[in-house]
């Protein structure tokens, strides 16, 4: 069970956090969430490193508590003219696991009835979060190169004028994994693969559609399998190319199976795009919603359009071996707002955070006294 925060504020016209009410207004209008301006300042309670670019170390950030703090204005702070305090503003904060794998995903999720809008600041970008009747959630990746350590996130709720009406910041720490290792001998025919231009090549087609936020989550529960076959690579891996001199490691999960097997939908989504790349092949990409997409690469076929809503199980397209692949395997990747993470807790049941979880008061930082007897905290949802 992960822990949360309870935390209250006032909203008010004065609080400095207007990079934080951008993105909520953007929120609010269905835009998209945007770096913070490099001239905009930044909120007193905000990481010093909050627009650090993504990949970049992050140095712990100096908490008002172990795990949050918040920003309350008081109700005798200065206002503009004719402004009225507003009724306070309560929110409960999840943040599950609060201690996360390289390459692992963590939930966000503040139940805030009298919220209209919530947005999370989170290395250097701003993010969204989806609502689902009283809560809003997003679910948040670590890099599988992520320096260990403290990583701060922070939080803003907007009311109903749009207007920040409460800021807190939470940690989570990442904890290091020690990825595996292959060697991976490459004939001549592929070698062009490695060369930077066609990676750059790869990249540039991908970038814009896997970093997608649509607004409506289509997945529930945790992912079947893409494809009957037996695992032959896992995530992380670092890899070693002879005889060119390179390295890298692997984005996704790597299933081999004969050529022409069947390539079926993990979990409910919407084809984002179908294509080919010279590196990858013929491949596709599905969005799940909130920034939660999952990629098919090296396919022989297609068998789907760009645009069409799939269940669990629908056919995608068929086991290849086009682009860089010493063999027919289907590579499958899911990316979290553009991050590739590991794959295989997404395989597993209740090893990825579930958005719709019930969380207990009794397990918050900072919760109220629980009361004895008959009257003791129930569950939020």
């Amino acid at each position: 069970m992960g822990t949360f925060s309870r935390a209250t504020g006032f909203p008010s016209a004065q609080l400095s956090a207007a990079s934080l009410v951008g993105a909520l207004l953007l929120t609010a209008c269905g835009g998209n969430e945007t770096a913070p301006d490099a001239g905009a300042a930044a909120p007193p309670s905000a990481p010093p490193d909050a627009t650090s670019p993504p990949g970049s170390a992050t140095p712990p950030s100096p908490p008002q508590s172990a795990a949050t703090s918040r920003t309350v204005v008081s109700s005798d702070a200065p206002r503009e003219p004719g402004l009225e305090p507003l009724p306070l503003m309560e929110a409960l904060v999840y943040v599950t696991p609060q201690v996360v794998r390289q390459g692992g995903v963590f939930l966000l999720a503040v139940d805030a009835p009298q919220a209209t809008a919530a947005s999370v600041a989170y290395r250097g970008e701003f993010f969204s979060l989806l609502r689902e009747g009283d809560r809003f959630f997003t679910l948040l990746p670590v890099d599988a190169l992520m320096e260990p350590g403290t990583l701060p996130l922070t939080i803003a709720l907007a009311d109903a004028d749009g207007r920040t009406a409460l800021q807190m910041t939470a940690n989570v720490t990442v904890e290091e994994v020690l990825w595996p290792t292959e060697v991976i001998e490459i004939d001549e025919a592929h070698q062009r693969l490695l060369d930077p231009d066609v990676i750059a090549e790869d990249r540039a087609v991908r970038q814009e559609v896997e970093r997608a936020k649509s607004a409506q989550r289509h997945w529930r529960g945790f992912f079947r399998p893409p494809t009957d076959g037996f695992i032959s690579s896992l995530f992380g891996t670092v890899r070693s190319y002879r005889p060119i001199v390179g390295k890298d490691y692997h984005t996704g999960l790597d299933f081999g199976g004969p050529l022409g097997t069947e390539i079926v939908a993990p979990n409910g989504g919407i084809v984002a795009w179908t294509g080919e790349t010279e590196r990858r092949g013929r491949g596709l990409i599905l969005d799940h919603g909130g920034g939660v997409l999952t990629s098919y690469w090296h396919l022989s076929s297609v068998s789907i359009q760009p645009g069409v809503t799939v269940r669990r199980g629908d056919p995608l397209g068929r086991v290849g071996s086009s682009g860089f692949a010493t063999g027919p395997h289907l590579h499958w990747e899911v990316l979290v707002h553009g991050v590739p993470v590991d794959p295989l807790p997404w395989l597993r049941e209740l090893e990825v955070p579930d958005p719709s979880a019930t969380f207990a008061i009794a397990d918050a930082i900072n919760a109220p006294p629980a009361p004895a007897g008959p009257d003791a905290l129930r569950p939020t949802r």
